[in-house]
């Protein structure tokens, strides 16, 4: 299924090896396609998306941006992405503790002060896999004259996202996971309000014409692709641009809706065989990440890899990730490598 992020990776190294640079505007013209096709996918503008490198490099140009805003809420379980670009320029960061493993609007509520001025959270929360409820979380921000960046890499590519409606300030997401495009490929949402301004990078591609190699301009295009300052990567950007393509082809809501299923399927494999499975607080929470408790859970990664079964040991034990790829005969098989292992679970 992630066979066409590849082939279109792979096109731009061969056209590289068979023509050089010569093909520089096509490349050109093939990115600027994949941002307008990032920015209709999540429900944003083509000026408002910037292509980077990783999620912590995007989290840290917002970081310099905001530098001076003030004081940063976010949560608990937050993967380190979202919270050492903050700190590492001296913001300081409070985290909202979860209440039964969950991070209800209210709860996050209880814990805004006067002097918190963003909240930074996940869409889906890697260690546990609790998928937040956006529009909530962008109304309370709006109420709360936050700012509100979201970390969308665990959700990019399956659960519905619209910037716009869900008042997302800033976004920022890598497509390594459920969006099939592979490391290297990532990109940035600014709500244009925010265009316009200092930024803290700049390069030769961050000027309004920079095919005219002016070294003295010191106007700045007032798009987010300003932020991508030299050239571009564009085998990562073309490999985005060809799993958009197979998402889309795909249909949204029936890859929704197959991971959705996928995740329950597996949940009720867990629980039926007498897994210690961590049940999803509810359906609007519900990802594609089901977690199951064991203090011996990177042995069982091990176990596992050696099945060519593939997990990751997070939070309170082994995360188990599903995937419009996968199908029922994958669960039936770990749930079968598990119960092999069920004295060192």
């Amino acid at each position: 299924m992630c066979v066409n992020s590849s082939v279109e990776g792979k096109r731009y190294f061969d056209e590289m090896l068979l023509y050089g640079d010569t093909c520089w505007d096509e490349w050109i013209e093939r990115t600027e396609t994949i941002r307008e096709k990032t920015a209709r996918f999540i429900g944003a503008e083509k000026e408002e998306i910037a292509f980077v490198s990783n999620t912590s490099t995007g989290m840290g140009i917002l970081a310099q941006l905001l530098r001076g805003k003030g004081r940063i809420l976010t949560m608990e379980d937050e993967f380190p992405s979202s919270t050492i670009p903050w700190l590492n320029l001296g913001f300081e960061v409070d985290f909202v503790k979860p209440e039964k493993g969950i991070y209800s609007a209210g709860c996050i509520r209880r814990s805004i002060t006067p002097q918190h001025k963003i909240l930074v959270t996940s869409y889906v929360q890697y260690k546990t896999g609790f998928r937040h409820a956006l529009g909530e979380l962008g109304d309370l921000c709006r109420s709360s004259n936050l700012l509100f960046i979201v970390n969308a890499t665990q959700a990019m590519g399956i659960f519905p996202l619209d910037t716009h409606t869900d008042k997302i300030d800033f976004l920022v997401f890598s497509g390594l996971k459920w969006a099939c495009a592979g490391y290297g490929a990532a990109a940035i949402f600014i709500d244009k309000k925010w265009l316009g301004r200092d930024i803290p990078i700049a390069g030769w591609r961050s000027v309004p014409s920079p095919e005219q190699m002016n070294n003295i301009s010191r106007d700045i295009n007032p798009e987010a692709s300003s932020l991508e300052a030299g050239s571009p990567s564009f085998p990562a950007i073309f490999s985005l641009g060809g799993a958009l393509d197979m998402l889309i082809e795909t249909g949204r809501q029936p890859c929704l809706d197959r991971v959705l299923y996928l995740s329950r399927y597996l949940e009720s494999g867990l629980k039926d065989n007498h897994f210690p499975v961590i049940p999803s607080p509810g359906e609007a929470s519900r990802s594609g990440i089901v977690m199951m408790k064991t203090a011996q859970a990177q042995r069982i990664v091990r176990e596992l890899h050696r099945k060519n079964i593939i997990v990751s040991a997070r939070g309170e034990g082994l995360r188990i990730s599903v995937n419009i790829y996968n199908n029922e005969q994958d669960i039936v098989k770990l749930i079968s490598a598990l119960g092999s292992l069920r004295d060192m679970i």
